[in-house]
């Protein structure tokens, strides 16, 4: 098979796969000589290992198996959508031909800066109205944000911060005076006394997550890190019974902690001394933490409650989705007996964050975040695509190494482009679905 990835190292070979209409499940990632653009410098966001993490995030908190879905689910009817008919991804850097990316080069290196500082001035535009147009940043923000902008798009995406801005202070505050108050109330001294057994039980799942959470990334093993995060996820589960805390949603809360910590420590993460933070700031990145965490999971909450049936959904949407844009993949998994279980469920439970170098799976999530409400039917592509970044090779392995395969997706070498071909190709497949009889819902 090696013959057949000859020449997709580079953009001139993804445009002539799509010119022939042959896009699902076939372009190989390429690589990039050029920096990623994200602001962890030294980060390398190498995969930890899998004894470091649990195997199944999320399956030990619930009392019973978890079912699968019905085979026999009828699927739904997909057109038959040419490239040419679908809408391009939003705010996607292309070539003359519409394909993301732009020549090589120094005029396409001149390109790139050329675009990158007229993003940044419509990001600064937009940022800098009165009221913020936060269906506009969206747009924006679905290609990625710049670093030191992507704290205060966060905050608006998500709806945590008005997109009014005489009000944003006064209510950001307010809301950090809550969570404060929280701190005593949940955590600290009479709230721990009057814990009861289901709730010790939770903190205790919560304090021995906290230390394995992406081990690869020497921040998040800094004492004052790691008791923020642990006040986070505790009072988060202490606050949303009807699922408490899961394991896997201690890998949500990492992002929020390095963007949000990024307003006030420079240079590169690995070197950032969080220890040296005055008590109100670090108390402040906290809050925003969990104030982002609930918005966030508010949309995709059936996914930690009993039985987690919203992974499972999604799952077995993912595995309908594959079927229709990648049969021979497909027809292959099935002939070897794989279930999309067996490796999908971690995905969706950490929405591919232990997939990914750290890095990228921040950058992945300025696409999350922008995708508002439809990012559980987006999440479906997604998934997709990222399965079918490597079809060919799937197709030649049989069981035992397509689990050893997909349990550790080859991602240490990808650059932020890599996450850019996924995110397109999933776009342009969601386009396709547009007007049919949609299954995912």
């Amino acid at each position: 098979m090696a013959g057949q990835d000859e020449g997709l190292s580079g953009f001139p070979a993804v445009r002539r796969l799509f010119r022939r209409g042959n896009f699902p499940g076939t372009i190989k990632p390429f690589r990039s000589q050029g920096e990623s653009g994200v602001d962890f410098t030294g980060v390398h966001g190498s995969q930890p290992s899998s004894r470091s993490q649990p195997a199944e995030p999320g399956q030990q908190a619930r009392k019973g198996p978890a079912s699968s879905p019905d085979p026999n689910q009828p699927a739904a009817m997909v057109p038959d959508v040419g490239l040419a008919a679908l809408t391009q991804p939003p705010g996607v850097p292309r070539g003359a031909d519409g394909v993301p990316g732009v020549s090589g080069g120094e005029e396409g290196v001149a390109a790139l800066r050329s675009m990158s500082n007229s993003r940044l001035t419509k990001f600064d535009r937009i940022l800098g109205d009165a009221v913020v147009d936060v269906e506009a940043l969206r747009e924006l923000a679905w290609s990625g944000i710049p670093p030191r902008l992507r704290p205060d798009c966060w905050r608006l995406l998500l709806g945590y911060a008005p997109p009014n801005r005489e009000r944003r202070a006064a209510i950001l505050a307010r809301k950090r005076h809550e969570y404060r108050d929280f701190v005593p109330d949940y955590y600290d001294g009479a709230g721990l006394a009057g814990a009861s057994e289901d709730e010790a039980g939770a903190l205790r799942q919560v304090a021995v997550d906290v230390p394995r959470t992406a081990p690869g990334v020497p921040f998040f093993s800094q004492p004052d890190v790691q008791t923020s995060l642990e006040r986070i996820l505790y009072i988060w589960g202490l606050r949303h019974p009807a699922s408490g805390y899961v394991q896997g949603i201690n890998d949500l809360v990492t992002p929020f902690l390095a963007v949000f910590m990024s307003e006030y420590l420079e240079g590169p993460m690995n070197d950032w001394a969080v220890g040296t933070l005055p008590p109100d700031q670090l108390l402040a990145v906290e809050a925003d933490c969990y104030w982002c965490l609930c918005k966030l999971l508010d949309g995709i909450q059936d996914h930690y409650t009993h039985a987690q049936p919203g992974i499972q959904r999604t799952v077995f949407h993912l595995r309908e989705l594959v079927r229709r844009v990648d049969a021979k993949t497909a027809t292959h998994l099935d002939e070897q007996g794989l279930e999309f279980l067996q490796f999908a469920f971690r995905w969706v439970n950490c929405l591919l964050l232990r997939e990914l170098p750290f890095q990228l799976g921040v950058r992945l999530w300025d696409t999350y975040l922008a995708e508002g409400s439809s990012l559980r039917e987006f999440l479906v592509y997604a998934l997709a695509s990222f399965l079918l970044s490597w079809s060919s090779q799937l197709q030649q392995l049989e069981f035992q190494d397509l689990i050893m395969f997909l349990q550790r997706p080859p991602t240490a070498a990808w650059t932020e482009q890599d996450v850019e071909v996924v995110l397109s190709r999933a776009f342009m497949w969601r386009s396709s679905f547009k007007g049919a009889t949609s299954h995912f819902s």
